[in-house]
């Protein structure tokens, strides 16, 4: 799988940044590199595969740390923006591995997972229109916010329902959860997220 490729060479569109300032970059990227957690691992062990992350193995991230920085990740390149389409000269990340690997799909827009897998709808109120009415969500939204809790859309209307199933109003059948006071924790709720 390619965990850490994205981290560690400029693959995400909020690395692309200010093309002045190579140290402010490198300094983010490592930070960012240092802190990773992925999922994969333990996603694999659970169907009794396994996955191999080459760009996690140390030797490849100690290399990368040492010897890349933005301008060998980061660049204007002809990138194809839809498949089979004309290349369009493109901001871009991980230009260190496109050039290296140089295939079809190595000149193609990175998309975030959420834009190719399609959950990028259920962000949107329309998505949650036969689950939770207009009338139904002003007033549950106004009823929660006397009780301490901001709630921004339907889909967040959803979640928090499905936390109050779970864990009893106000997590109170969940001792190992704690509701902060106002200004710590999630900005919405003012419960502990951890770090």
């Amino acid at each position: 799988v390619g965990d850490g490729a994205d981290e560690l060479f400029g693959g995400y569109s909020f690395m692309w940044g200010s093309e002045d300032d190579e140290a402010e970059w490198k300094e983010k990227r490592d930070k960012m590199c240092a802190a990773w957690t992925f999922s994969t691992e333990e996603l694999a062990a659970m169907y009794g595969m396994r996955q191999h992350s080459p760009y996690t193995e140390p030797g490849t991230v100690k290399w990368a740390i040492e010897n890349t920085g933005r301008s060998d990740c980061v660049g204007r390149r002809p990138i194809r923006l839809v498949y089979g389409g004309d290349r369009t000269d493109h901001m871009t990340g991980k230009v260190i591995l496109r050039e290296a690997y140089e295939t079809v799909s190595s000149w193609r827009r990175k998309d975030p997972i959420e834009v190719g897998s399609g959950v990028t709808v259920i962000g949107h109120d329309p998505y949650w229109k036969d689950q939770i009415s207009d009338e139904e969500f002003e007033k549950e939204a106004a009823e929660l916010l006397t009780r301490g809790y901001r709630i921004r859309g339907k889909e967040y209307l959803a979640n928090f329902r499905e936390f109050e199933r779970c864990f009893g109003r106000d997590g109170a059948e969940q001792s190992d959860i704690e509701r902060l006071g106002l200004g710590e924790g999630c900005v919405d709720c003012c419960f502990d997220i951890g770090e």
